[in-house]
């Protein structure tokens, strides 16, 4: 019953939201209109006469008044009309920033307002009597959590953002396209568009927000852009029961984290999904390509025989990271293939050959071979599916999908071919670890127990890490803190799994940087790119 009582309290509020939002439209129409806030009769005079006789002079006029006008008009007349509209633009800028300003006050009383609904309406059932006695109910004390506990919590902290946040978020969305797409869940992704005539898929760069629109649209500016452990938080004192507000009760009884908190995390729980944990973004998915590529061309650079990369993402939700690196990577290589188109012409031009110019070209087309990038999900976070022909995701899990992709053992390998297989992983579900599957020796897919090298060339982790919530802790990230023994003798720790299945940690601490995620807030910004490779 609670998920339903949860729902019902969704929809009275936002009824009652939208009760105060309809009186704050007639208020602000009614300011708009007041005198004073529209330009003069002088002042569209002039507007006008700029319009015909400036942006218009490339056009052709269409009566002969307006030419003999035009001749008559000397320097002297040309100038005060300039001055006179640069008044009139900076007095209507002063205008457009008042009302601005005027606004954001407006919402900001309407949020407050809102929040007050909300308080209203769950106060009495977290808070029945008034009294301490209240915070020795499960709900506070977490005992006997049976997963409703996280539930509700995870519910109240969206009510209280969308309230709080909500009407900020809108403005944002209706500001920046890309983000408006994405609010919606199903974006642009896939779709077509008609350029002189040939249909081409949406470019990139009206798909994806950058990372500066976004900081922008947020009001992050003074958001962390590093990662700060948990245990180096301080919040205000949670012993006190008095005078608790909703947002108190939220952070401090119920751990909630939106203290620090902004639009941006009432953004992702606006868009109602339970997959949505990163923003991809331009800067962030290119940057990211082009590190994959990197690699590809590093690991090329020491084999001797071609190699096939396979670059497999498990638990790809709805496939958009695999579909955006695929556009993102087929871009910079086309921007960086103009070198061989060069010599390729100048040899046709020449008509001349040598073995040596040859051997350049076949080596720099070894090293513009894409590598084949494959999108995976088994569906159990029912993350929206795209009907579109540019965006597929295999039904496996995270093992399936690793052995079915997984390069043949050296035994089974036909001569002179190679290939090899990289993984991406996004927001691993929390408490469990795929990394030791990704790990296992090559030939233990058909013969388990046997020694040899990892499966995966290189796996790269993408969300929280080591305190967080993707992955296990311990079995996944190697932090001592969460080792647990079998025995119960936890006074030495092991060396972290993957060291001792011969793979090497690196922060991609430049992605990092570039990433926008969920439980991002002013204090840290949670998610990090990590990679995993694994040694010779």
């Amino acid at each position: 019953m609670l998920p339903l009582a949860q729902r019902l309290v969704s929809i009275e509020v936002q009824e009652d939201y939208l009760l105060i939002s309809s009186k704050l439209k007639g208020h602000t129409a009614h300011d708009r209109s007041m005198p004073g806030q529209i330009s003069s009769a002088w002042d569209n005079f002039v507007d006008k006469a700029w319009d015909v006789f400036f942006e218009s002079r490339h056009q052709k006029l269409n009566t002969d008044q307006d030419q003999q006008t035009k001749k008559q008009l000397d320097s002297e007349t040309l100038t005060i009309l300039n001055s006179q509209r640069q008044n009139n633009q900076k007095q209507q800028q002063h205008t457009r920033r008042e009302l601005h300003d005027n606004e954001k006050t407006e919402y900001a009383e309407l949020a407050n307002q809102r929040v007050q609904l909300l308080d209203q309406y769950v106060r009495p059932a977290l808070l029945p009597t008034g009294s301490e006695q209240d915070f020795n109910q499960n709900i506070f004390t977490n005992e006997q959590n049976d997963g409703q506990y996280d539930y509700f919590v995870k519910w109240i902290r969206g009510e209280y953002l969308i309230a709080k946040y909500g009407l900020a978020v809108q403005q944002a969305v209706k500001k920046h396209p890309a983000l408006r797409d994405d609010a919606a869940g199903l974006n642009s992704v896939g779709d077509t568009k008609s350029i002189y005539g040939e249909e081409v898929e949406v470019p990139l760069d009206l798909i994806l927000p950058k990372i500066d629109t976004i900081i922008d649209a947020f009001g992050m500016e003074d958001w962390s852009r590093s990662k700060v452990p948990v245990s180096s938080w301080v919040d205000a004192d949670t012993n006190s029961h008095d005078n608790l507000s909703i947002k108190d009760i939220i952070h401090n009884k119920l751990h909630g984290q939106i203290s620090y908190s902004g639009p941006l995390n009432a953004y992702f729980e606006m868009r109602r999904r339970e997959d949505s944990y990163e923003l991809w973004n331009y800067n962030y998915i290119f940057g990211l390509a082009q590190y994959l590529l990197d690699r590809v061309d590093d690991m090329d650079s020491i084999e001797s025989v071609p190699v096939k990369t396979t670059i497999l993402d498990v638990g790809a939700g709805d496939g958009r990271l695999i579909y955006f690196l695929r556009r993102a990577m087929q871009e910079i290589r086309t921007l960086n293939s103009s070198p061989i188109s060069a010599n390729i012409s100048l040899l046709r031009k020449s008509g001349k050959s040598n073995r040596s110019t040859k051997a350049k070209m076949k080596a720099n087309s070894q090293i513009f071979t894409m590598p084949t990038l494959i999108a995976t999900d088994d569906g159990s976070w029912k993350a929206p599916m795209y009907s579109s022909k540019h965006i597929e995701v295999e039904k496996l899990s995270a093992v399936e999908a690793v052995v079915k992709y997984a390069p043949p053992p050296p035994e089974q390998r036909l001569e002179g071919e190679s290939s090899r297989l990289i993984v991406l992983c996004s927001w691993m579900p929390p408490q469990v670890d795929w990394t030791a599957d990704f790990r296992k020796p090559q030939s233990s897919i058909h013969a388990p127990g046997e020694s040899g090298l990892g499966i995966v060339d290189e796996y790269i982790l993408i969300g929280e890490c080591d305190d967080g919530t993707c992955g296990h802790n311990y079995l996944t990230w190697g932090n001592p803190d969460a080792y647990e023994s079998e025995d119960g003798n936890e006074s030495s720790v092991p060396v972290a799994p993957y060291v001792e299945d011969g793979y090497q940690r690196i922060e991609l601490e430049d992605l990092s940087l570039l990433q926008i995620s969920r439980f991002d807030c002013k204090r840290s910004s949670e998610s990090k790119t990590v990679s995993f490779r694994r040694g010779a």
